[in-house]
């Protein structure tokens, strides 16, 4: 198999270009890098180099998913981690990434349940329970939190 200098530095040019839109994990660049053309080989190196240079950090980049799935898309732990898998976030930096602590994503399932009570407080109780149960499992809650989240919010309707 032939290997010229010339392959590197176009899948290194072009990895750069898709850098400079957003944060990408090894998988992803390794992902378009392959569909653009570019060899195992050329891929390899090229990941190598961004890694070496500081462009690539899957760590880093684990830990900032994890902040914008948590605080800005509001899911829950499981809709975090798929998220994280999503991007290409290995296995072991997800583990990582995450605590074993449930009580923020028990403030994070009340946020979205008053965010989303805005848009669906013409249905009747029973029905906007349905919808929030159905909205907080698309979220990625646990059931133990969805269950806690809306008896409490059961309590303050009352």
């Amino acid at each position: 198999m032939s290997f010229s200098n010339e392959d590197k530095k176009d899948a290194v040019r072009y990895a750069y270009r898709l850098l400079s839109y957003r944060d990408r994990s090894a998988k992803e660049l390794a992902d378009k890098l392959k569909w653009k053309g570019f060899s195992e080989e050329t891929i390899q190196q090229a990941i190598n180099h961004l890694s070496e240079k500081g462009f690539i950090n899957d760590t880093a980049l684990a830990l900032s998913l994890r902040r914008i799935a948590e605080d800005a898309k509001l899911l829950g732990n499981l809709g975090v981690r798929i998220f994280l898998k999503r991007r290409g976030i290995p296995e072991g930096l997800i583990s990582d990434a995450f605590t074993d602590d449930d009580s923020d994503e028990i403030i994070r399932a009340e946020k979205a349940v008053n965010k989303k009570l805005k848009s669906i407080e013409n249905y009747s109780e029973e029905e906007i329970k349905k919808k929030m149960w159905r909205f907080l499992v698309r979220k990625g809650y646990s059931f133990s939190t969805i269950s806690r989240t809306l008896r409490q919010f059961k309590k303050k309707e009352e």
